[in-house]
This record gives C-alpha cells, structure tokens and sequence, in this order.
C-alpha cells in the first residue's frame, strides 16, 4: 500500500510539473506572439512583413560575411576556455568547438538560458564525462560572461553618455558596477558559497536521518562532486586564459552583430560613422539579457526584437529604422546559429565520428 500511495504521489507531480511546463510554453509563446504583432503594427509606426523581407535581400554583402565570420571566430574561443576548464585529453578542441555551436542553438531558441544545459548533456552522454564535470565548468563559464557582460554594460554607458537621454547615468552605472561587483565576489568565492549550502544541506540531512538511498542523499553527494571539481578548477590558476578568452568571445561577437547590423543599414544610407558601436553593443545587449527572463518566447521571437528595438529607439534612432533592424538582424543570427548547430549534430552523431579516451581515439 505504501508503495501505491509513493507512485501516486509521484505520477500527480509529474504531472502537475507538465502541466504547468506546458502552460508556461503557452504563455510565453502568446506573449511573444503579442509583441511581434505590437511591434509590426502597433506604436506610431507600423512595418510589413514585406520591408523586412527587402532588407533581408538588399543586404551590403561584405560586411555581412565578415560579420558571419567573426561570430564563428567567437565560436572558437567560446570552445577554447571550455576545453582548457574540462582539462582532459578526451576531448580536443574540435570536439569542443562542435559541442559549442549546439549549446549556442539550443541557447536561441529555449527560454531562460535553459539551452546551457546541452552542453552539460553532450559532455556527459557523447564524451563519458561525470556530471560534476559538465557543470561545475557551465557554473564558471556563466559567471565569467557575467563578469563580461556587467563590464561591457559600464563601458558602454558611460562612452554613449545616458546623462543626455531621460534617466540618470550616475545610477544606471552604479547598478551595473554593484552587479559587476557582485559577479566578481561569486567567481572568486564560488566555491566557498556552495559549501556554506553544503553544510546546511549535510545537517538538514543528519536532523531527518534520511537514507543514503534516497535521492535527496545522492544530490547531496552529486553537488559535493560538483563542488570538489570547482575547487580543482580554480586550483589549476587557468582563470586568467578563461578571463581573457572570455573577453575575446564577447568582443567578437558583439562585433559580428554591429557588422550584421551595418549590412541591413548600409543599403538604407547608415555607413559605419552613423552607427555608434557602443550604443549598438547596448542594445544588442539588452536583446541577449531579455532571453534570461522566464517569458523569453520560443527562439525570443517578440522577446528578443523587443529588448533591442526599445534601447535603439531609446538612443535616438528611427523607429520604423529599428523594428526592421530588429528583426532582420534577429533573423540572420538565429537562422545561422541554428544551421551550425544542426550541423555540429550531425556531426558529433555520425557512427564513424572519433572521440578520445584517455588520450587515445576510440570508435563509439
């Protein structure tokens, strides 16, 4: 009976879980449905499927490819600081770089950066690796991009100058640097924090006798795993590469997205002089964080143009100027990193793709 009562238990969280995942896959889907069709014609200036369509035709071509090329450079360092965090001869670079342009897909079109968690998958089911593995690396690489992105933030305030526009600079620049402050403390004392939860975790434990069989005891041992390697990590003094191999990731990648943007502004008179690239890297910015939030819409569709058209607008440009850029712009860089990503796929799960053991080539 008391096994019944356990399964039943058991099967109404399930489902209550799937319930309320598929609600949430409604609402966010109708919202960003709502903010497409806002953005298309709503406000004082309304734009048609067809304008967008035109810009994506009448693309300036050279800084286009260069801006295509940059991003899979930015590809490349992004595999760089997570293979030298892995440590291990079991992967290369290669492997590596295949494996980033997957999490990237999955990155675009899941919500709330849930899409990290493929490369956490891949590592783990493709490459053998343990699970503390696969995260602890995620956990430093996450705050290392947002010790980056807080930076770039300041920078960037400060160089457009928002004490010109509405709102206060001062306070704008003094919650990015708290934040920026904030992420420095948890990167260096990363490990130390999760050890304080580890110690309450182990007594709360203790104070319900509960059974090392049980599952909440093996999470338990998983993140004690998790947090044994974090300490290794930082050990092996490789954050600085990580650090600067993280600012390399960022800045290529923001560059590719001004060069994508100047390929759809260059045919509509906009040459590079008339793009401020900080006041762009804003708002490219504000697209990517806008894809942290729970109502980040499947592939950010709404989301995602939104953010970015908000802060352009907000920063002088025409309206009707940014809601196509927004959406060309999004376009290209989904589709692109979405291909690369199907790509890496297949790839990674062709029968005769060779993976390393040990330093040694094994067939899987």
């Amino acid at each position: 009976m008391g096994s019944n009562s356990e399964g039943q238990e058991s099967n109404k969280k399930n489902t209550k879980q799937i319930i309320l995942r598929v609600l949430n896959i409604i609402i966010a889907t109708g919202f960003g449905a709502f903010l497409v069709y806002y953005l298309l014609k709503g406000g004082d200036v309304d734009i048609n499927i067809s304008d967008i369509k035109q810009a994506l035709l009448n693309m300036y071509k050279p800084t286009l490819i260069a801006g295509l090329a940059i991003m899979l450079l930015s590809n490349l360092f992004r595999a760089y600081r997570k293979n030298i965090l892995v440590g291990s001869d079991r992967i290369g670079m290669g492997d590596m770089f295949l494996v980033a342009m997957i999490r990237n897909a999955f990155n675009m079109v899941l919500p709330a950066r849930t899409g990290e968690l493929s490369y956490v998958y891949v590592l783990t089911r493709r490459f053998m690796f343990p699970l503390e593995i696969g995260v602890s690396t995620l956990m430093v690489v996450m705050v290392f991009d947002l010790v980056i992105v807080f930076s770039l933030i300041v920078i960037s305030i400060v160089i457009v100058g928002i004490n010109t526009y509405a709102i206060s600079s001062v306070l704008v620049v003094i919650i990015a640097a708290a934040l920026l402050i904030g992420s420095l403390l948890i990167l260096f004392f990363l490990s130390d924090i999760i050890g304080f939860f580890i110690m309450i975790y182990k007594k709360l434990l203790k104070r319900f006798k509960v059974s090392e069989k049980k599952m909440i005891h093996r999470i338990y041992n998983k993140i004690l795993d998790i947090n044994n390697n974090l300490k290794l990590i930082r050990g092996r003094k490789i954050y600085w590469k990580v650090y600067l191999s993280s600012i390399a990731a960022r800045l290529f990648k923001y560059t590719s997205y001004y060069l994508i943007i100047h390929a759809i502004l260059s045919p509509l008179g906009y040459s590079f002089s008339d793009l401020n690239y900080w006041a762009i890297l804003l708002a490219t910015m504000a697209a990517e964080i806008s894809a942290v939030l729970p109502t980040h819409a499947f592939a950010g569709l709404g989301t995602y143009e939104y953010s970015f058209i908000w802060v352009l607008v907000f920063l002088g440009f025409d309206e009707k100027i940014s809601k196509i850029v927004g959406f060309s712009y999004h376009f290209i860089t989904l589709s692109f990193t979405v291909i690369l990503g199907i790509i890496a796929m297949i790839i990674i799960s062709l029968p005769f793709y060779r993976i390393k053991k040990n330093g040694l080539e094994e067939n899987k």
